[in-house]
């Protein structure tokens, strides 16, 4: 319970609904999902972003890439739909409004990158 309330009040929320997706389809753990999405995040996290990537850099961490690669329509909706489900997540980090600011094309469009 205090880790998942920790999770839906923390400032990353955006990387932990879309990494539900990639769990729910392709069996991604959680920490790595989280990972690959947050890798992609600059537009939401600019500053968290870079400071990410330098620590992988500097770690010499492999972050998987192209994961999404190869997907059907069907499994994207299936990833959106699940990701599009952790209201309190979205909530939290992009506002009351964040159905406008998130919508399921530019969701899509994440999860092509990763």
């Amino acid at each position: 319970y205090a880790g998942g309330m920790s999770i839906a009040y923390s400032q990353v929320g955006v990387a932990h609904a879309v990494s539900y997706g990639l769990g729910y389809l392709l069996g991604t753990k959680h920490g790595v999902g989280n990972c690959i999405v947050f890798d992609q995040l600059g537009e939401y996290y600019p500053e968290g972003v870079r400071e990410f990537k330098q620590m992988v850099e500097k770690n010499r961490i492999e972050i998987p890439q192209h994961i999404t690669r190869g997907l059907t329509d069907d499994q994207f909706e299936t990833m959106i739909n699940v990701s599009l489900g952790m209201k309190p997540l979205w909530e939290n980090a992009l506002g009351p409004d964040w159905e406008k600011k998130i919508t399921r094309e530019k969701l899509r469009a994440l999860y092509e990158k990763l």
